[in-house]
Order: C-alpha cells, then sequence, then structure tokens
C-alpha cells in the first residue's frame, strides 16, 4: 500500500484557492439571491387579466390525478374525463346542485323536464323539448368555424353511436333492453363490420327541430338519470366526421381522432392539453343554458349564496388543472395557497388534522376550512371469473376473507372511510344495515377455504410450489404503491405468490375492460345516479364489457333474474327483498371482496368557499367561486422570501476573506 504524505501548499497555491474560494461564495451568493427573488408560483400566466368589464379574470386552480383514457361522451367512463366532461358539455338534465336530501333533477339542454305517457301497449314514452339557440362552441369543423345550434337530430345521432359496435359504449347492454331498436342495429354492425348512420333508431324518434320522444318497450324510470350523464349529451356528426385522426390534403398536421376533441355546448372549452401534464380550460363566451339556482340553499349559507342566485354561468373564467400523480406534493402547493382546495391524502393527514380531527390551529389561523365529504361510492376488489384460476369460488372466497379491510381504512384512509360490506353505499334505497357479510377478514376461515378450494398452505398441487396469481394495479404514485404492496401482504398470508404489475390509469381500464387480468385491487364505482340498480348492474352478465361494466365477469341466472325484477321495481319492500337476495348470490359467489366507501377531508380556501357540497356533481366546477384579489394576497403573505440563508451566505463569505488576506498575509512575511 503506498501511502502519500500531504505537501505544504505553496504560496501559489494559497493565491489560488483564496481567488477560487472568493469567486465560488460570489457566484453562490448571486444564485441564492436570485431564486430567493424568484416567484415560486408553479402556474403558467393565465390567458387574460381581467374581464370585459375591468374586473379581474378569475383562474380556479385544482389537479387531477392523472391523464384521462379519452373523451369521446359516447364511450368515456372514467370520474377523470366525467370531470371534464362535466366542463365542456351539457347534459340533457342536470342535477340541482344545492339539493341532496332527496337529489333532484333539473332541466339543462332541454326545456322542461321530460313528460312521460303510458302507450297501449305498456310502453312508455318521453316527449322532450330542448332550449331554442344553444350553440355548439366555435370549432373548424363547422363551416367558417362558427358553432351551429343544437337539434333533436344530435340527440337522435348520439343513440345511434351508443348503438355502434365500434364505439363501445359501456351502457349499451344496460339501455338495450328497454329502448326499442337498438339491438337490431348493434347485431346487423357486428354481422356486415359497418354501421348504418343513415338508419333510423326507432326508439328516439325526432318530432321537429328542437323535440324528440324516447320510446321505452317497458317501463324504466331510470332513464331520467341516464339523460343526466355525457353518453346522451347530443353530438354533432360534423366533429365526429371531421376528427378522424388523419392527415387531410393541404394540412400540415394530423387531425386529433375525435375521442381527444369533442366538441361541446358546456361552460368551458378545452384551450390546452399537454399530456401527462397540465389541462387547461377557458369560459366559453357563448354560454347561456343555464344560470345559479334561486332556490334550495342551505340555511347555514343562505345569506352568502343569495349574491350568485340567477347569476349567469359559470362563476369563474379559467380552469388550471395540472396533472399530479403524487399526493405529497398536493399538499406542499395547497399550503402555499397555489391550491383552491385539496383532499387530505394518508402522508400529509397529521399535518393538517388534529387527533380530535379538526383542523390544525395554524391552518384555521390561514383562514382554511375543513370539509368531509362522503362519496356515493364503493370500493372493492375485483377477482377476474372467467379466469381459469379464479373461477373458483374458493378461492375467491379464501382471498376475500384474507384481506383485512378495517385495518386498510385505518392506515391508508386515517379511520375517515368506513369499511364496506356490501356494494350499495350508505344513503342510497338497498344499503341494509342489518345485513351482515359472511365473508369479512377470518384468516383461521381463509386458511379451511384455500384448502378446500385444492391449495392446501397455497401450494399448487401440480406444481408444488405457491400458487402465483397476478395482481394488476395502477402505480403512479408512491401511496398506490404502498396499498399494493400492503394488498399483496394480505393475500400472501394464505401461503401464495401474488406478482405485482404496475400500470397507468388508462392502461389499467383497458386491462379490466379486456379482462386481461386475474385481480384488480381498488376498484371502484361512484354513483351514476342514486338508484340500486346503477350498482347491483356491476354484476348483471348482460353487462361483461364492452356492453357494460361487469369487468368481474360474473355469471349467476339467479343474479340476472333478480336484478331485472328489481330494476323496474319503485321503492319498496318488494324492491328491498330483491336487494337482499342480491346480497346474499354475490356473497355466496364472491366476485368482488368490498373494501371501502369512499369518505375523506377536504381543505378549502378561504377565497375560494363551497358553493355547493352535491356529490352527484363531479366537482361541478361551473358553480365554483373565487376571489382571486383575496388569494393574490395570501400569496405574497405565505411565500415571502426567506433571508436568513443570505445572512449566513454573507458572513460566511466575510469570514472567507478575512481568512483568505491573513493567509495571504502570512505568506509573504
Amino acid at each position: 500500500m503506498t501511502i502519500i504524505t500531504p505537501q505544504p501548499m505553496t504560496n501559489f497555491g494559497r493565491r489560488f484557492l483564496a481567488k477560487i474560494s472568493l469567486q465560488n461564495f460570489i457566484g453562490i451568493l448571486f444564485l441564492s439571491l436570485l431564486f430567493t427573488a424568484c416567484d415560486t408560483n408553479p402556474h403558467p400566466p393565465a390567458s387574460q387579466k381581467t374581464r370585459p368589464d375591468g374586473t379581474p379574470w378569475r383562474v380556479r386552480y385544482a389537479y387531477l390525478p392523472d391523464d384521462p383514457r379519452g373523451l369521446d361522451p359516447q364511450h368515456a367512463y372514467d370520474q377523470v374525463a366525467h370531470r371534464i366532461h362535466e366542463a365542456i358539455l351539457d347534459t340533457l338534465l342536470e342535477y340541482h346542485p344545492l339539493k341532496i336530501d332527496p337529489y333532484e333533477l333539473s332541466p339543462a339542454l332541454l326545456e322542461t323536464m321530460p313528460e312521460r305517457t303510458t302507450d297501449a301497449d305498456g310502453g312508455v314514452t318521453y316527449t322532450c323539448r330542448l332550449k331554442a339557440g344553444i350553440r355548439y362552441h366555435n370549432d373548424p369543423c363547422f363551416p367558417n368555424g362558427k358553432g351551429r345550434e343544437v337539434v333533436a337530430e344530435d340527440v337522435h345521432y348520439a343513440w345511434l353511436r351508443m348503438s355502434d359496435p365500434k364505439v363501445e359504449c359501456p351502457i349499451y347492454g344496460t339501455l338495450e333492453p328497454v329502448i326499442a331498436g337498438m339491438s337490431g342495429l348493434y347485431e346487423t354492425a357486428k354481422k356486415t363490420g359497418h354501421f348504418d348512420y343513415s338508419a333510423r333508431l326507432s326508439g328516439i324518434e325526432v318530432v321537429d327541430r328542437q323535440t324528440f320522444k324516447i320510446h321505452l318497450t317497458k317501463p324504466y324510470p331510470q332513464i331520467v338519470f341516464w339523460l343526466a350523464m355525457p353518453f346522451t349529451s347530443p353530438v354533432p356528426r360534423e366533429a365526429v366526421e371531421y376528427y378522424d385522426g388523419k392527415k387531410h390534403p393541404g394540412e400540415t398536421i394530423q387531425r386529433p381522432d375525435f375521442n381527444w376533441h369533442p366538441v361541446g355546448t358546456g361552460p368551458f372549452q378545452i384551450a390546452e392539453y399537454e399530456q401527462a401534464h397540465r389541462f387547461r380550460l377557458v369560459r366559453n363566451p357563448d354560454y347561456h343554458t343555464t344560470k345559479f339556482p334561486t332556490d334550495g340553499f342551505p340555511p347555514e349559507k343562505a345569506q352568502w349564496l343569495q349574491q350568485f342566485a340567477g347569476q349567469q354561468l359559470p362563476l369563474i373564467d379559467e380552469i388550471e388543472w395540472p396533472i399530479l400523480r403524487e399526493t405529497h406534493s398536493m399538499w406542499l402547493l395547497a399550503r402555499q395557497g397555489y391550491f383552491d382546495g385539496t383532499a387530505v391524502a394518508k402522508d400529509s393527514f397529521g399535518r393538517i388534522v388534529s387527533s380530535n380531527h379538526d383542523l390544525s390551529p395554524d391552518l384555521k389561523e390561514r383562514g382554511m376550512i375543513l370539509e368531509k365529504d362522503t362519496e356515493l361510492s364503493t370500493f372493492f376488489i375485483s377477482f377476474n371469473c372467467a379466469d381459469p384460476i379464479l373461477s373458483n369460488r374458493d378461492l375467491r372466497k379464501a382471498l376475500t376473507c384474507a384481506y383485512n379491510a378495517a385495518s386498510y381504512c385505518e392506515i391508508f384512509k386515517n379511520g375517515v372511510a368506513p369499511p364496506a360490506t356490501q356494494i350499495i353505499p350508505p344513503g342510497i334505497f338497498g344499503h341494509l344495515k342489518d345485513w351482515k357479510d359472511p365473508n369479512t377478514f377470518d384468516l383461521k376461515r381463509a386458511r379451511e377455504l384455500i384448502a378446500r378450494a385444492g391449495y392446501p398452505n397455497g401450494i399448487d398441487p401440480k406444481t408444488g410450489k405457491p400458487l402465483e396469481l397476478t395482481m394488476d394495479v395502477t402505480a403512479t404514485g408512491s401511496e398506490e404503491r404502498q396499498t399494493a404492496e400492503y394488498q399483496q401482504r394480505q393475500f400472501e398470508q394464505l401461503g401464495v405468490k401474488i406478482k405485482v404489475i404496475e400500470n397507468t390509469f388508462a392502461k389499467m381500464l383497458e386491462k379490466q375492460d379486456r379482462g386481461q387480468f386475474q385481480i384488480a385491487p381498488s376498484t371502484g364505482w361512484g354513483a351514476d345516479y342514486p338508484d340500486p340498480e346503477n350498482y347491483f348492474f356491476l354484476f348483471y352478465s348482460k353487462n361483461i364489457p364492452p356492453a357494460g361494466k361487469n369487468e368481474a365477469r360474473y355469471i349467476n341466472p339467479e343474479f340476472d333474474r333478480a336484478f331485472e325484477k328489481m330494476a323496474l321495481l319503485d321503492n319498496g319492500p318488494e324492491r328491498l327483498a330483491l336487494c337482499r337476495k342480491m346480497y346474499d348470490l354475490l356473497a355466496e359467489d364472491c366476485p368482488v371482496a368490498f373494501t371501502f366507501h369512499k369518505a375523506y377531508y377536504v381543505v378549502v380556501q378561504p377565497w375560494s368557499r363551497r358553493t355547493h357540497a352535491n356529490m352527484m356533481l363531479e366537482g361541478g366546477v361551473k358553480y365554483l367561486q373565487v376571489d382571486p384579489e383575496a388569494r393574490s394576497k395570501a400569496w405574497q403573505e405565505w411565500n415571502r422570501p426567506s433571508y436568513w440563508p443570505i445572512a449566513l451566505l454573507l458572513l460566511a463569505l466575510l469570514g472567507a476573506i478575512v481568512y483568505a488576506i491573513r493567509w495571504n498575509l502570512r505568506s509573504n512575511v
């Protein structure tokens, strides 16, 4: 081994070190001053500073957890797409934002609520009339780029698209049995490989330019709820044909596909979209479909809400939606005031919520508000019943009994979200408080069940090794990965081997639709409408994708018969008894393992006080308000530059200069 002895520093070396040290410190000082003076606001500048009347331009800052899978209104069925649709599309009906007990529908594109009549043959007809003068967004698909008026033929065209197998409308299986003519068009297109868009759908009759009738083959009271969904929103045929994803002669760039460029009538238009980065929406200057309601004000907010009564919507001018997959960054930005509100995630819970579930004192001082949201949703783990291994009912039940949902809720939901034992959440008719799920966490029973399934101690008798199962997860952030690890450990208590496959949000949805999975945890369902039919249809055999959302591929004729009968009944004892029967059948077959009903805390900034709390709305962005001047003031107060690092650097620099001078003086003696 060679030992290197340190040599004395030469005068040149000392002077060079002193010179370099001085230069480095000056450079560090300059950079520190530069970054301290920089604006920490992560958002790009707003598209405008003021409105035409000179008042401040109102931008709402929120975030999306991921990209949507697509935006075709007759196909997209995920929560992110629904949030965007709510901003850019009008539906025929909509939920009154302030009436939640019970929920109430009101006209949006329709002039009045549909008029229901019963036909002589037992069928039911709903007569609907569109509001006059509602126009589509200005768009190149129209002559001279000027949006045209919405007409009844656009509604008929939307229903034709739902009947086209290539569109893969996920609610086709639900509506086909009750809408005259849908199945005929669908089956013909499947045989020929071509859908005839010149055909007429007998179940949707165009009466005149603004009037259409919906003909049902049998009573189906839930049809009015579907009129409040984007699936039934009118679509201009010009847009679908124009946005074909191709490059046309004389054009320099390829046109987007309609799936990424829908054309609606809503209060906002998509101004910018950068995949995996951000959405920017700006107000539709021609919007006049709806106004802020004048009734339904909750007593505690009535006086404050009165200022918005009857105002033309939307109340804000722009929406900035960055796409954030990591939950910790959401709170950091909200704490600085750069988000107008945020859900409280697991990792930041202790810093926001006190032990008695109140807002922490320092945040209260800032004027922040803590609210609890309880969605009409249920989350569960889906087992692919069509899979050769998971078609084993005892294996599915064993995996379910090995899963501790209560522990999951405590660890990952901070005890805020309650464990789920049934598909229908509290607050919806059909939720049975007295019904007990026989498949809750019981490790002893789980081990007995997996032995009965043919895999004692989790061992596959064909290989003599642990049975290997795959679990597909959405894992775009740290919290999702932690959840996947927890779920993996739960199942592996049985001795099986769980291989975790990570997916993007869009890829996960695609795999579930195509049945390319064995176990899909963290599957969730939020109500399209507040009715038990909208939950139990997840297990109806005719709703296996692409016809519907029975992603577990569950087939049970007895369940189907009970569902079909229940769907047509009004709420009452007979309907409740059928709900109980379907719960029993699901418990016996175990196509899913129920985990939790979604509930969480939300921190709201003092300048963006909530105007509504209707969980049937996916954000209800057109009703949101913001005080941009109060927010701007808070930004300045909450993000003051910190000068103490500069002071420390100055002291260090001064010391370095003194040291260098003394060093040079000694070397010249």
